[in-house]
């Protein structure tokens, strides 16, 4: 199993730092976002402090999103993944259905938060950890190749701005997910007409505080990420809302 995400075969010399760079960046603003308020700048929409809102929103989402993919494409119920897990919205009522579920994400003030709350919640079957975790310890995890049946992640690779630490993760489904496992992922790729273009410019004071850098949707274009999956191994089978804000993917692996 790679103990990284950066793929072996790129230059590491040329540009692993910068990739590192990036990552420290954002760890650090959503490290500070979780320590400020991460419900909301989880869930922007909903009424800030509203934390019952928050967490009936993953049930929903679980109940009338994921459970049908998952059944629809009969998946195995043993191990899920969440790319982006923040708190546990997600994780935690997904564990009432899989054997365990790990919850990824970038922030460990994220990480931190969501173990607190496990124990609070006696949910035995979750697991959190940081990609700086997962760099340093990978296979303490429990996560060895091909061992995930479900990997999701939404409202996530939105905010990322870097394409190729979208790509890193990309690397890691690849490698994790089972052959008869499924990813669900989600993204922005609605055109990036004159109005976006123009508010990525501005710098983050002229903006809205959901609008700035760190918490504003990134859109992608489909013909990038279509190249992106191939190359990462992995096969689209279904996508879903196209070119809206909440376009979501369902991939096997290739030969699966």
């Amino acid at each position: 199993m790679k103990s990284s995400l950066y793929p072996p075969q790129r230059d590491v010399a040329s540009s692993g730092a910068a990739d590192r760079t990036s990552a420290s960046a954002a760890e650090s603003r959503w490290n500070d976002f979780a320590r400020i308020d991460p419900y909301t700048y989880i869930m922007t929409h909903l009424p800030q402090g509203d934390r019952e809102a928050f967490w009936q929103s993953g049930e929903t989402t679980i109940s009338q999103e994921l459970l049908p993919v998952v059944r629809k494409n009969a998946v195995r119920l043993g191990t899920a993944l969440e790319i982006g897990c923040g708190v546990g919205r997600l994780v935690f009522p997904l564990a009432n259905h899989f054997e365990r579920v790990f919850g990824l994400d970038i922030s460990s003030e994220m990480v931190r938060q969501a173990t607190t709350l496990a124990v609070q919640k006696d949910i035995t079957n979750a697991r959190f950890f940081s990609l700086a975790d997962y760099e340093r310890r990978p296979d303490d995890l429990g996560l060895t190749a091909s061992s995930v049946d479900f990997v999701y992640s939404l409202i996530v690779f939105q905010h990322i701005a870097d394409f190729q630490s979208i790509k890193n993760y990309f690397e890691l489904i690849g490698l994790l997910l089972s052959c008869e496992g499924v990813a669900y992922l989600q993204f922005d790729t609605r055109p990036q007409g004159f109005t976006y273009r123009v508010k990525n410019f501005l710098p983050d004071f002229m903006l809205p505080r959901f609008l700035r850098r760190g918490i504003r949707r990134i859109r992608r274009s489909v013909e990038e990420l279509e190249s992106s999956f191939a190359d990462c191994g992995l096969n689209i089978v279904e996508s879903l809302a196209p070119s809206t804000e909440y376009n979501r993917f369902v991939l096997r692996k290739s030969g699966g």
